[in-house]
């Protein structure tokens, strides 16, 4: 049987992965050192601890299973991060860079190769952007500035 053009795809996404040493003993590594770091942290540790309580376990698997469809192309995370996070009333801007200071932190300290961290650093950063984008989008500011920049003209 001759393979789709999705399943070649998978196949080389995974190659190129694993050349650069992720793989999935890799990605459970990265959740569970970075989830480290988020929990001992002063201002991000409360929000998360408040929201996931005593699930953590579930969490990290969750987390695991997000992570390793990202780099791996798995298949096996079926959430819906953003409603999630839609909820978070206590979240700020402001927490996500420091989310992605901790997660370019915890790859510094990990990563097998700066093609892995590379790698994981831009998808943190669009994954940050895209929850940013739905949390904070305001297009009535957004069109008030857009009116202020024609009329300065």
């Amino acid at each position: 049987m001759d393979k789709t053009f999705a399943e070649i795809h998978r196949e080389n996404y995974r190659q190129q992965a694993n050349g650069y040493g992720i793989d999935e003993a890799f990605v459970s590594l990265l959740v569970e050192s970075f989830y480290e770091k988020v929990r001992a942290n002063d201002d991000l540790g409360p929000i998360f601890d408040g929201v996931i309580g005593d699930n953590w376990p579930a969490h990290m698997a969750k987390m695991k299973q997000f992570w390793g469809a990202i780099a791996l192309k798995t298949g096996d995370y079926h959430g819906r991060p953003m409603p999630a996070h839609l909820k978070l009333k206590q979240v700020e801007k402001w927490h996500f860079d420091l989310w992605l200071k901790l997660f370019a932190e915890n790859l510094d300290e990990i990563a097998p190769s700066a093609e892995a961290e590379n790698f994981f650093t831009a998808r943190a950063h669009n994954i940050a952007r895209s929850l940013m984008t739905g949390m904070f989008y305001d297009p009535a500011a957004d069109m008030s500035e857009l009116r202020s920049s024609a009329n300065s003209e």
